[in-house]
């Protein structure tokens, strides 16, 4: 069977995640929703060098946990995003996504080999987590990131907030158009502005995708 990298990085797309930690007992997902690119609650559109081609956007824990999924390049990436716009994720996900043993192991689960993990940055300020070369099992060369860091400014509502992650993301893009991962993670942020970023949406790089790049 040939191998299909636009399906597979599809399917993918899905289940990079760590799972974070859900923040209430009610885990269930609100289907996901295909939308306009300047209704992105992230600056993703912006700060990526490659086209962003399709956002959706979904909600669990009755809307406590705001997940987006932005498809780069008709399928040959995705970046995948969980916030908790209330609390913040555990230390037990920061330590997790601090650990290079497990960033490796978490994608040769997935058949990808990873190599040359170098942590990230991020302006906000805090931000655990690594970028890296990649291969997949047909020898095609990706990058990879897999990071937490503090999208809110300021305290939470709770006074124990210590600043601690409050967003989860994992990206993998495997196109031949140039991508900037380090920019990307280093400059991913809250869209503060809904509306002026939805109007300057309309100037971002566009691409046209073919009916079967899904």
């Amino acid at each position: 069977m040939k191998f299909n990298k636009l399906f597979y990085l599809a399917a993918l797309a899905g289940t990079l995640s760590l799972g974070a930690c859900q923040t209430t007992r009610d885990y269930s997902y609100s289907e996901w929703q295909e939308m306009p690119i300047g209704k992105s609650r992230f600056n993703v559109p912006s700060i990526s060098t490659v086209p962003v081609t399709k956002l959706e956007q979904n909600d669990r824990n009755n809307g406590q946990v705001q997940n987006e999924k932005w498809q780069l390049a008709c399928g040959l990436g995705y970046v995948t995003l969980q916030y908790t716009f209330e609390v913040w994720f555990g230390q037990t996900v920061e330590q997790r996504l601090d650990n290079r043993e497990e960033f490796t192991s978490h994608f040769k689960e997935r058949k990808i080999d990873v190599s040359n993990l170098k942590a990230v940055s991020n302006k906000n300020g805090r931000a655990v987590g690594y970028i890296a070369d990649a291969e997949l099992s047909d020898k095609t060369s990706c990058q990879v990131a897999m990071f937490g860091f503090r999208a809110t400014k300021g305290r939470k509502i709770y006074d124990n907030d210590r600043g601690g992650a409050d967003a989860v993301v994992d990206a993998i893009y495997c196109g031949s158009i140039p991508l900037d991962m380090e920019k990307l993670t280093s400059q991913i942020s809250l869209v503060e502005d809904r509306e002026a970023y939805a109007l300057a949406a309309h100037a971002l790089p566009k691409m046209e995708c073919s009916a079967d790049k899904t």
